[in-house]
């Protein structure tokens, strides 16, 4: 945002910046879920019960709902002049700040269930 005037395409940058991260989350997911397959019952290593992966395909469905609905939020974008400046009051950047909170709380909850599911599996 420059001098206090909020852009579309600071709005367009920010979305980039969170499809970026989303699309670095579900694979992080992937890669569990992968290594979850391939974890022999000999080694050391718990694997994940069904409940566990329930929650993490659950998780990676809710990730990518999200980056969906900032994909439909950058195609609306794209019919406005980049240089059109907007209000806090506009409804553009008002549906910004409702994807902004749920991209945080993602952030949140993607770390902790991460986290989790690391210590679960022993590594």
């Amino acid at each position: 945002m420059k001098n206090g005037s909020i852009q579309l395409m600071d709005l367009e940058f920010e979305y980039k910046i969170w499809k970026k991260r989303l699309d670095l989350f579900l694979k992080e997911v992937d890669i569990l879920i992968d290594r979850n397959l391939h974890l022999s019952p000999e080694w050391k290593h718990n694997s994940l019960n069904s409940i566990e992966l329930l929650a993490l395909e659950e998780h990676k469905e809710t990730l990518s709902k999200l980056r969906n609905r900032i994909e439909v939020k950058e195609q609306e974008l794209k019919y406005y002049n980049k240089d059109f400046p907007i209000t806090e009051q506009h409804d553009y950047y008002l549906d910004h700040l409702d994807l902004r909170t749920k991209n945080d709380q993602s952030l949140s909850i993607h770390l902790d269930r991460i986290s989790d599911i690391i210590k679960a599996i022993g590594v």
